[in-house]
This record gives structure tokens, C-alpha cells and sequence, in this order.
């Protein structure tokens, strides 16, 4: 399974959480993202079987190696899309987060290996080929 919008969200909360916060929780990203926690609980899952993050016994949760390298590149991927988003006839334009939550759907379509094929290449890993 490819890693979708929602995954990217959810990285991408934890990652600017921890830049700003020592401890992020399953709380913090529930709130950050206005979502559920049992959502929440599901993606982080679906993030550590990618080795992502890891979520310590107590609750806390932080990014692997791995996620941090991809939150890194899906960041300025996003920054990048954002920054040459084509004009659009729209009468009242598009806000910044719109802008911004277009600008994650563009880089949700773009395949996995987008953002894990450098790291895995760097890494040695099994799907460098990829």
C-alpha cells in the first residue's frame, strides 16, 4: 500500500509538532489535525510498519530516521508545489491552507518511492531499486 494523503498528513503533523515540542502524543496529532484519536491510532500503526515513527509504551511518539528524511522531502515537495501552483480564475481566491491542502493532494499522487527511494539508496536497503 502506497503511502496516501492521510499518511502524509499524519507525518507531516508529527514532524512540525516535534520541531516546536519535545513530547508529541496521539492527543497533540488528534487535535493538530482536528481528527479522532482511533484515527490517529490507525495511521500510526501504518506508520511504524513503514518505520516511520516509533510509539514508546507510555505514549509518546517519535519519528524514525526514516520519517524524518521522508517528512523532510514530502515538506519541501509540498513547498515546492505550493510555490508554483498555477493561477486559477477563483472569485475569492484560494486561502494559503487550500492552497497548501491542494498542494498535499498533488504530492499524495506521486509514488512512494518519491520520498523513500533516496533514503533507501542511501541506507543500502532492500528496495533500492525501487
Amino acid at each position: 500500500m502506497e503511502l496516501t494523503a492521510a499518511h502524509l498528513r499524519y507525518l507531516l503533523a508529527i514532524y512540525e509538532t516535534a520541531r516546536t515540542q519535545l513530547d508529541v502524543s496521539s492527543r497533540t496529532i488528534a487535535e493538530r489535525l482536528g481528527v479522532t484519536r482511533p484515527s490517529v491510532a490507525r495511521a500510526l500503526g501504518q506508520l511504524a510498519e513503514r518505520g516511520m515513527i516509533v510509539k514508546a509504551h507510555y505514549g509518546k511518539i517519535y519519528l524514525t530516521d526514516r520519517g524524518v528524511f521522508v517528512a523532510r522531502r514530502v515538506a519541501r515537495q509540498i513547498e515546492c508545489v505550493t510555490a508554483h501552483f498555477p493561477p486559477l480564475d477563483l472569485d475569492p481566491p484560494l486561502t494559503a491552507e487550500e492552497r497548501r491542502h491542494a498542494a498535499l493532494a498533488l504530492t499524495a499522487a506521486l509514488p512512494e518511492r518519491a520520498f523513500t527511494g533516496a533514503y533507501e539508496r542511501l541506507i543500502g536497503g532492500e528496495d533500492a531499486a525501487s
